[in-house]
């Protein structure tokens, strides 16, 4: 929105429920070098939330995943 210049990186995606707290770390992502709003491609946010569904059955407190590790567990 603030029309800043996007940076492909990896940021760390922090799912909380009521139950649980999930971390997903070095899940590529865009960042605005202005204003720091992170964006997720449309196949990178599918696969984030497959992940949290089938993640927060198994979580009963925090847990935390590398993102390549679990997508290649899929």
């Amino acid at each position: 929105m603030c029309k800043g210049n996007v940076i492909k990186t990896n940021r760390t995606y922090i799912q909380e429920f009521d139950n649980c707290i999930i971390i997903i770390k070095n899940v590529p992502a865009l960042v605005c070098s202005q204003c720091g709003e992170v964006y997720y491609s449309d196949e990178i946010a599918e696969k984030l939330e497959e992940i949290v569904d089938r993640l927060q059955v198994m979580v009963k407190d925090v847990a935390i995943f590398e993102y390549d590790k679990v997508v290649k567990a899929a």
